[in-house]
C-alpha cells in the first residue's frame, strides 16, 4: 500500500500532463455518482476534511473504486499536479505516459 501511494505521488506530474485527472470535491463527487466506471483510482490529501474524506470513501467503496490516502497535504498535491491551488481529492481516469497501471494499483 505504501509503495503504491509513493508510486502514484511520484507519477502525478506525468499523469497531470499526459493523462486525465478530475480535481476537486464537486467534480470528483459528480464523477463518482455519474461516471464511476471511468475512475481508475482516487487520491485524498492527508489533510482532506473529515466529512469529505468519509463521504468519498463511502461512495468509492460502494462502487469498488480503489482509494488511497496521500502522504502529501492538499497544497503539495496541487503542486505535484502543476496546479496553482490546493487539491484535497482527485480522480485519475487515465494514467497517460506514467509508469503505473491498474495492476500496480490493485496489487
Amino acid at each position: 500500500m505504501v509503495e503504491t501511494v509513493r508510486a502514484l505521488e511520484a507519477s502525478l506530474p506525468v499523469i497531470s500532463k499526459t493523462g486525465v485527472i478530475v480535481y476537486g470535491r464537486n467534480n470528483v463527487l459528480w464523477s463518482l455518482r455519474n461516471e464511476p466506471q471511468k475512475i481508475k483510482v482516487l487520491i485524498l490529501a492527508r489533510n482532506t476534511p473529515p466529512g469529505l474524506d468519509e463521504e468519498i470513501k463511502s461512495i468509492a467503496e460502494e462502487k469498488g473504486i480503489p482509494i488511497f490516502k496521500s502522504r502529501r497535504s492538499n497544497l503539495e498535491l496541487g503542486s505535484l499536479c502543476g496546479r496553482p491551488h490546493s487539491i484535497s481529492v482527485l480522480a485519475i481516469y487515465d494514467f497517460g505516459g506514467a509508469p503505473i497501471d491498474e495492476e500496480t494499483i490493485n496489487a
